[in-house]
């Protein structure tokens, strides 16, 4: 070639879903060592081929397709339907004895199946990369997670569990919600969700089994408008308040049970929370947390207070 190859402005890296079930730390090392590489760089595991996901990569609202690759984790902020991965956080967490790597979901958009998928979903956001239901011409999309435990794919994450995620550690400012209507359950109202503080954690290891804790505080208001409905009465509020808040704590539960039952990937970080049990690090090393994640006994608390609709306000 007459010209030098340069890595210094990568965006973007991407394995097949073949690749990384049979393993990416050779390259994930390779990477992490390279000068050149930038570690904001995003990684992203593709329900397709590499090849195919990035012929398909046609961003219509930007010019410069790395411009669209630098902006579009963005997102993770307010919906929290991806996680913003980076090579730098994936190489830390597979070094790390506290967590385990995940990376952001990606694949190539097919319209043909969008009607048969969407159906069998019972709510839209319970999608993952080219499950997508929005019918459009725009090729590869990027949702969901891919989990990893240790350098191998083991499975995926779907949008609101990507949510759950971004939620546990942190990471969303405000996400959206759609609850069975309290006082009519074949309606459904949505929700908007803002964190009110970073999420409590605790660790007790009682008997050799993690029992772990997490304490959540969220302000909300109503999104989706109706005629009939109440938005400064009392009732009306706590009674959505209650069920924002189950809808939440059963969500939450049921995604660290799949984690660590079916998974058994602590990509949440939790690890990292157990450390306070024990005295030196070679304690909690022969505890053996990688693997004694799977016996883990969850109870989460969702405090979601639902304000108004922010329609009308009382003067």
């Amino acid at each position: 070639m007459a010209r030098e190859l340069n890595f210094s402005h990568c965006r973007l890296f991407i394995f097949s879903e073949e690749v990384a079930a049979n393993g990416i730390s050779n390259e994930i090392y390779t990477l992490a060592n390279d000068t050149e590489i930038r570690p904001t760089a995003n990684v992203i595991v593709c329900k397709n081929t590499a090849k195919d996901y990035i012929e398909s990569s046609e961003p219509i609202l930007e010019n410069l397709i790395t411009k669209y690759y630098e902006i579009f984790p963005n997102s993770s902020k307010y919906t929290g339907y991806i996680y913003n991965v980076t090579l730098g956080n994936f190489f830390n967490q597979l070094i790390c004895n506290t967590c385990e790597p995940f990376a952001i979901l990606g694949g190539v958009n097919d319209n043909s199946t969008n009607a048969t998928t969407s159906s069998n979903s019972s709510d839209v956001s319970d999608i993952k990369a080219t499950d997508n239901s929005i019918s459009a011409k725009r090729g590869s999309e990027n949702i969901g997670t891919a989990v990893f435990k240790g350098d191998k794919l083991v499975g995926e994450l779907s949008a609101l569990e990507t949510l759950c995620l971004s939620i546990i550690r942190g990471e969303v400012n405000s996400f959206l919600i759609s609850i069975d209507d309290p006082r009519n359950e074949q309606e459904k109202i949505d929700l908007m969700l803002y964190a009110e503080k970073s999420p409590k954690i605790k660790v007790d290891v009682v008997n050799n089994t993690p029992y772990v804790s997490i304490d959540l505080k969220f302000t909300g208001r109503i999104y989706s408008m109706k005629e009939d409905l109440r938005y400064l009465d009392t009732s009306v509020l706590d009674s959505l308040t209650e069920a924002a808040s189950n809808y939440m704590e059963n969500l939450l539960t049921q995604y660290l049970y799949k984690t660590s039952v079916e998974f058994k990937s602590d990509i949440n970080g939790i690890g990292k929370y157990c450390l306070q049990n024990f005295l030196t690090i070679q304690e909690f090393e022969n505890f053996d947390w990688e693997n004694n994640y799977t016996n883990s006994a969850f109870n989460v608390s969702v405090d979601a207070e639902i304000e108004s609709g922010f329609l009308v306000t009382e003067t």
